[in-house]
């Protein structure tokens, strides 16, 4: 595979973008424009429709990196941590800790050419999508030693945790991504159980504590890695020092300080590489979504669109608009998406037009 030319072709694919295409992921934008205005307020919204196609770009990467075993092998590994990742016979057992930033499967397969046996947990619905991938498709291409292996479990399995007790007392290290949040459907956005609140980015998230509760039971070391590219594209793997138990004064402090204490990790990485971070759609799972924002008496009013505050997504056949500050959306017609669309609203019904700017949608 010549990675190099992949990646020309799906930036020319992004940067000519049929209508189609963009407006499948109109609701994408919508979700990432939100959370991006959330969490990174100092990035102007005239930005955002670059920062997507950027975003879009190096989610798409982290997939097709993996099987370039020549990017693999460039890549530059740097190991803040007192383990030594070579040594295979480690006294406790091992978390590798990752996020969802960068090219951050890049870390699985370094480990595995270092000999390491590896239990990933991740998400039923990542099992479906990508175990064949991994097993298949980019094990066959990596350089195994004699006790090399992958092995994948799914964190909604209730069987996952006793097997995953007999892969850790077999030698295995297990690798978790940390800002999933799978696990339990939270429709609801119930926080009170399995969550640990944290500040990430000047915002409280809520994140699932089930990591560092095993860890304790265990007796594990959780490693927290992050991965991410430089303005050459090169990826960086970074091992930083290890967390454990011991290092906090009772087990509750160690449960929720070592997840704060990890997304530290992350979120300086995001402020310097903010398109990498490839959770930008779904990060609003990890927070309360209860809070309604004031409506404004705009005067003088423009009559024009307010994009600061809505966007415009379509589903199908359908038009919504999404309220980027309280994440509601709502059904409008075609004619009304139109004259959204040409930001012009001199023949709208009256009625209509004074909805409109009671919320702020004209301003």
């Amino acid at each position: 595979m010549e990675l190099k030319k992949e990646k020309e072709s799906y930036i020319h694919k992004i940067e000519n973008a049929t209508e189609e295409e963009i407006k499948n992921r109109s609701f994408s934008f919508s979700l990432f424009s939100a959370n991006v205005k959330k969490f990174l307020p100092d990035i102007a919204d005239s930005d955002y429709q670059d920062l997507f196609k950027k975003f879009l770009y190096f989610k798409w990467s982290s997939g097709i990196e993996q099987y370039s075993m020549d990017y693999l092998r460039k890549s530059t590994i740097i190991n803040y941590s007192s383990i030594d990742l070579h040594n295979l016979q480690q006294n406790d057992p091992l978390i590798f800790g990752s996020f969802h930033f960068g090219s951050f499967r890049l870390y699985n397969s370094i480990l595995f050419e270092l000999g390491h046996k590896i239990v990933i947990i991740i998400d039923e619905n990542i099992v479906k999508k990508q175990k064949d991938d991994l097993l298949l498709k980019v094990k066959p291409l990596l350089k195994a030693k004699d006790q090399s292996d992958f092995v994948i479990l799914s964190v909604q399995n209730r069987e996952s945790i006793f097997k995953l007790k007999k892969y850790i007392s077999e030698g295995y290290v297990m690798s978790v991504y940390l800002d999933g949040n799978a696990g339990v459907h939270n429709k609801k956005q119930d926080f009170t159980k399995g969550y640990s609140p944290i500040k990430f980015l000047g915002q409280e998230i809520f994140i699932k504590n089930g990591i560092p509760k095993l860890s304790s039971i265990l007796g594990a070391k959780i490693i927290p890695v992050i991965s991410y590219r430089d303005s050459n594209e090169n990826s960086t793997v970074e091992f930083h020092k290890e967390i454990y138990i011991k290092d906090y004064s009772n087990k509750q402090e160690f449960i929720d300080k070592s997840l704060q204490d990890t997304f530290n990790i992350l979120e300086k990485k995001l402020i310097d590489y903010p398109a990498q971070f490839t959770s930008w759609v779904t990060v609003q799972d990890m927070f309360s979504r209860n809070d309604t924002t004031p409506y404004e008496n705009k005067d003088p009013l423009l009559r024009e669109f307010n994009s600061k505050r809505y966007s415009l997504f379509s589903l199908g056949k359908s038009y919504f608009l999404f309220d980027l500050l309280d994440y509601q959306s709502y059904p409008i017609t075609n004619e009304l998406a139109n004259s959204i669309k040409n930001n012009t609203f001199n023949n709208i019904d009256k009625k209509l037009e004074s909805e409109l700017i009671y919320k702020n949608i004209i301003i």
